[in-house]
C-alpha cells in the first residue's frame, strides 16, 4: 500500500472545504477524483462494486511526496536557559511496563524518561537495554545494575555535582520482596561539563535527531524526532539546578508549592525553592494534553499523541476508583511506543463542496498510473435549518473509529478459533501488521501489552475503506457493510439524508428533528450520552426508528475535549471495565474517561440498558455462518401485520445474502423485558434454534461458566426482530443482526427481507404519526410473565444446523 490517506473531517456541510493529506511512498504521481459510494462489496453474489463519479474543481494528477507518522506518546519542554544546568537531580516515580527487551521486539532500545540529551550531548534518565536505570551525561552512561521489575512502581532519581563531580544514582523499588537484593545507590564522578544544545527537555523519550526535512514537519515539536519512546507510567517528575542529598530528593517528592507558605515560596522549603526549575504535577489538568509545572518558570509540557491520563498513580491507595475524588492519587501517565493522535501531515489537496450537492456517502479515490489505489471516505451532511427528506441515515462513525485499524486477526492468538476458520489477510491487515506507526484499534492492545482506550480519526484509516473484507465475517463489516444499505436505498429509489454519530452527539435533538424517520447502520456498537440522548428523546416526541443491526448501544465512549480546536470528534474514548466481550480490561482504578471524567464500560452498568434504545440487546455472536428468521404468532397482530405484506407466514426470512450466507448472523440481539425493553413489544420473527455452537451467549448474560452456552442448546442464542411503539406516535423496528444488511442487496433487492424492509421504511417514512394501537395492546409484563420468543416460537423452527436443537429447545417449553 503506497497510496494511504486521511481528510480533516468525517462529515462536511455544502459549502464548506474540506482537507485531504496524502501519502504517496514510490509513485512520483497519483490521481485524484471525487466519487459517490454506493456499494462496496466486491461478492460476486451481489451487484458488484458501485460507485458514481462527482465533478469536482480539485480533480487531477498531483506530485507525489511520501508522509511519515511519527507514533509514539512523549511531553517536551522548548530550551530555555533555565534547562541548561551545570549540575541537576532529576527525579521521578516509574511504572515500566516493557524494561527489558530483546531482538524478538519489534522496535527495541533505551527508552528515555526525563532527557535533554542526543548524539552524546546533553543529560538525561533513561532505563537502558538491559532494563537498568541509566544515567547519561554526554557520551557518558551510568547505570544500576539491578533490573527494574515491571508493571511494579519504582522510585528513581541522579544527581550530578558539576563542582566535584560527583554522581548518584538511585533505584528504590516501592516493594521489596523476600528475596529481592538490596539496592544501593551507585556513586561515581564524571570530571566533565554538560554540553547543551538547543532541543527539548522531553518526557518518556529523547531527542533521536534533528530533521528540516519532509519526515521532520509531521513530528511533534516540528523538525524534532523523538526516539527512544517509553512504555509505562511516569509519576511526579522533578528537575532541580544542584545536586540533592538524599533527604532533600525525599522532601522535593512533594513537589513545589507556590502560595502554600507564608513565604510564598516555590518548594517546600526555602532552600529547595531556589534550586526548582520544573516540578510537573500530571494530576493537574488530567482532561488536557498538557503536562502542568508547578515550578517557578511554569514549564508547562504539551503532550504528544494522547498518552493515558486518569490512571492510578504511586501513591494510589484503592479506596476511590473515581479520580475527580481522589486526583492526586492519579499523577501517573501511561505512554506508549505506539500512540497517536495526529499524523499531522502536509494538506495535499482540497476541495469545496457544492452548495447543491445531495447528503449521501462520498470518498476522495486516488489512484496511481501504476495501478495503486486508496479511498477517503467522508459524509455529506445537511446544515441544521436545511431542508431535509424524510429519511435519514445515521452512519456509526463511533463504532468505525473503535475498530479503526484493526490489529486482531494478527496479534489475537485465539482468531482462528474465534471464527472458525483460518483468518483470511486483506493487504490492509499485512500493511498495518508491518506499520504500526499507523496505529491500533479500540479492540488491540499497545506493544507493551496495554489496552488501547483511544483512537484518533486523523490519521490513515484502512478499515473504513470500500473493498474490505474483515476476517471476522470474511465480509464487509462496519463502513462497507453499511453500504449494503446504501445500496438498497439508491436501488429502491429513496431519497435520504446522512449524518454521523459525530454530528448528533455535538447536535443533539436540533439534528434529529424534521426526520420522520431515522435509520441505523448495521453495528452501532459505540455510543455516546449525549447521542443515546437525543435518539431517546426523538423517538419520545414521535420519531421513527429503524435499527437495522445488532450489538448496538453496547459501549460508552465520549470525545475528549481537548483536541476540539481540531474540529470535532477528533479523538474518542473508551475503557473497558468488568464486564462485556472484552479483548482487554482496564485495571483497577482506571475506569473512568480521561477526557469527560465519566464512568466507561457497558451502558448497561450505567443504568441504561441497550434494550431500552431499539427494544432488543446484544445476546450473543458467532463468526461461521449466518441462518435465517421465522415469522411468530405476534407478526400478525394487526399493530404490526402491515409489514408482512407480501410474505407468507412459512416463509425462510433470509435464508441467504452476502455475510454469512443468511440474514441472522455475526452478532445478535433479542427482546427482554426484564432488560429494558418495553412491555408492548411485538417480537414478530426469531432465529432461535438455528445456530452453531460456534454462536455463544454474551458473558454479561451469564454468572460462571458451564456447558450449554452454545447456538445448538441455549434459548438465548438468537435474533428477534421486533417492533414496538413509542409516544406520540412513534416506534421503532428492530431487525436485531448485523449480517441483515447483507441480504438486502440478494437477487437485485428482490427478495423477503428487502419486502420487510421496505414495508417498515415506506411506513415509518409516511407523514402524521403511526396509528394508534388498541387498548387492549397494553401488557404488564411483570418479571415472572417473560417468556422467551424461542419457546413462543418452537413450534415453528426448523433447526437447520443441529438436529439437537429442537428436542433441547422443546424440553425447556415443557
Amino acid at each position: 500500500m503506497r497510496l494511504t490517506g486521511y481528510a480533516n473531517k468525517f462529515s462536511v456541510h455544502p459549502g464548506e472545504t474540506i482537507k485531504f493529506y496524502v501519502n504517496c511512498d514510490g509513485p512520483a504521481k497519483y490521481d485524484v477524483s471525487i466519487v459517490q459510494m454506493i456499494n462496496g462489496d466486491t461478492n460476486p453474489r451481489g451487484p458488484g462494486f458501485i460507485e458514481k463519479k462527482i465533478a469536482s474543481k480539485c480533480e487531477g494528477r498531483y506530485d507525489g511526496v511520501k508522509q511519515v507518522v511519527h507514533s509514539g506518546s512523549h511531553a517536551y519542554v522548548a530550551d530555555a536557559p533555565q534547562l541548561r544546568v551545570e549540575s541537576f537531580t532529576l527525579q521521578c516515580w516509574i511504572w515500566p511496563t516493557m524494561p527489558k527487551t530483546d531482538t524478538r521486539y519489534w522496535k527495541h532500545g533505551a527508552q528515555g524518561l526525563v532527557t535533554k540529551w542526543s548524539d552524546n550531548k546533553g543529560y538525561g534518565l533513561f532505563i537502558n537495554e538491559d532494563g537498568c536505570i541509566e544515567l547519561r551525561i554526554n557520551e557518558q552512561k551510568f547505570a544500576v545494575p539491578v533490573q527494574l521489575r515491571d508493571h511494579a512502581w519504582h522510585f528513581v532519581a541522579a544527581t550530578f555535582d558539576a563542582e566535584t563531580g560527583e554522581v548518584t544514582i538511585y533505584h528504590e523499588p516501592q516493594i521489596v520482596y523476600a528475596l529481592d537484593p538490596l539496592i544501593e545507590p551507585v556513586t561515581t564522578s564524571y570530571s566533565g561539563t554538560i554540553t547543551h544544545e538547543p532541543i527539548p527537555l522531553v518526557m518518556a523519550g529523547y531527542v533521536g535527531k534533528l530533521d528540516a526535512g519532509q519526515s521532520g514537519r509531521s513530528s511533534m515539536p516540528q523538525g524534532v524526532i523523538i526516539e527512544g519512546h517509553y512504555n509505562g507510567k511516569l509519576d511526579s517528575p522533578r528537575l532541580c539546578n544542584r545536586a540533592l542529598s538524599r533527604l532533600e530528593i525525599e522532601t522535593m517528592k512533594a513537589g513545589a508549592q507556590p502560595g502554600m507558605t507564608e513565604r510564598r515560596n516555590s518548594g517546600p522549603t526555602g532552600a529547595l525553592s531556589e534550586c526548582i526549575v520544573a516540578s510537573w504535577d500530571l494530576a493537574d489538568g488530567i482532561n488536557t494534553i498538557i503536562c502542568k509545572d508547578h515550578g517557578p518558570y511554569r514549564f508547562d509540557a504539551p503532550l504528544v499523541n494522547c498518552p493515558v491520563r486518569a490512571i492510578t498513580g504511586h501513591n494510589w491507595s484503592g479506596q476511590n476508583f473515581d479520580w475527580k475524588f481522589a486526583q492526586k492519587e492519579y499523577g501517573a501517565i501511561h505512554f506508549h511506543d505506539d500512540d497517536l493522535d495526529n499524523a499531522r501531515w502536509d494538506v495535499s489537496f482540497e476541495w469545496e463542496v457544492p452548495e447543491d450537492i445531495k447528503s449521501r456517502f462520498y470518498a476522495a479515490k486516488l489512484t496511481t498510473p501504476e495501478g495503486d489505489e486508496d479511498y477517503i471516505p467522508f459524509w455529506v451532511v445537511p446544515k441544521l435549518g436545511a431542508k431535509k427528506e424524510k429519511i435519514a441515515v445515521m452512519v456509526p462513525t463511533i463504532s468505525y473509529m473503535a475498530y479503526a485499524n484493526e490489529h486482531v486477526a494478527c496479534n489475537a492468538g485465539g482468531a482462528e478459533l474465534f471464527v472458525y476458520r483460518v483468518p483470511i489477510m486483506q493487504q490492509q491487515n499485512m500493511f498495518l501488521a508491518e506499520h504500526r506507526e499507523y496505529g491500533g484499534s479500540i479492540y488491540d492492545t499497545h506493544t507493551d501489552g496495554s489496552g488501547i482506550s483511544l483512537s484518533s480519526r486523523l490519521r490513515p484509516i484502512l478499515s473504513i475503506r470500500p473493498k474490505y473484507d474483515h476476517f471476522l465475517a470474511q465480509a464487509p463489516w462496519q463502513y462497507p457493510a453499511d453500504l449494503h444499505l446504501i445500496y438498497w436505498l439508491e436501488t429502491m429509489g429513496y431519497e435520504y439524508d446522512v449524518f454521523t454519530d459525530e454530528d448528533l452527539t455535538y447536535e443533539g435533538l436540533a439534528r434529529l428533528e424534521g426526520y420522520n424517520v431515522v435509520i441505523t447502520g448495521s453495528h452501532p456498537e459505540h455510543n455516546s450520552g449525549p447521542q443515546l440522548d437525543a435518539l431517546h428523546n426523538y423517538t419520545q416526541r414521535g420519531g421513527r426508528l429503524m435499527y437495522m443491526g445488532a450489538d448496538g448501544w453496547y459501549w460508552v465512549h465520549s470525545y475528549h475535549p481537548a483536541y476540539e480546536e481540531l474540529g470535532r470528534g477528533v479523538v474518542t474514548e473508551m475503557r473497558r471495565c468488568e464486564s462485556g466481550i472484552r479483548t482487554w480490561r482496564a485495571d483497577p482504578g482506571e475506569y473512568y474517561h480521561q477526557g469527560t471524567g465519566e464512568l466507561g464500560g457497558m451502558w448497561r452498568y450505567r443504568g441504561r440498558y441497550l434494550h431500552s434504545v431499539a427494544g432488543v440487546g446484544m445476546s450473543s455472536e458467532g463468526f461461521d455462518i449466518s441462518s435465517y428468521f421465522s415469522r411468530t404468532p405476534d407478526s400478525m397482530d394487526p399493530r404490526v401485520a402491515w409489514a408482512f405484506n407480501g410474505i407468507d407466514y412459512d416463509e425462510k426470512l433470509g435464508n441467504f445474502g452476502l455475510v454469512g450466507g443468511g440474514a441472522a448472523g455475526l452478532e445478535l440481539d433479542i427482546v427482554d423485558t426484564m432488560l429494558g425493553s418495553p412491555p408492548h413489544t411485538l417480537t414478530v420473527a426469531t432465529s432461535a434454534g438455528r445456530h452453531t455452537e460456534a454462536y455463544l451467549l454474551v458473558m454479561e448474560d451469564f454468572g460462571f461458566n458451564q456447558q450449554g452456552l452454545d447456538g445448538t442448546v441455549h434459548p438465548r442464542v438468537r435474533a428477534d426482530i421486533t417492533f414496538h411503539e413509542t409516544p406520540n406516535g412513534g416506534g421503532c423496528f428492530a431487525f436485531s443482526s448485523i449480517a441483515y444488511c447483507g441480504s438486502l442487496p440478494w437477487n437485485n433487492c428482490d427478495n423477503n427481507i428487502s419486502r420487510l424492509t421496505k414495508n417498515v421504511l415506506d411506513r415509518f417514512a409516511a407523514d402524521g404519526p403511526l396509528p394508534a394501537p388498541p387498548a387492549d395492546a397494553f401488557r404488564h409484563r411483570g418479571r415472572a410473565d417473560y417468556e422467551s420468543p424461542a419457546l413462543a416460537s418452537s413450534q415453528k423452527a426448523e433447526p437447520a444446523v443441529s438436529p439437537a436443537v429442537e428436542p433441547a429447545v422443546m424440553a425447556m417449553q415443557k
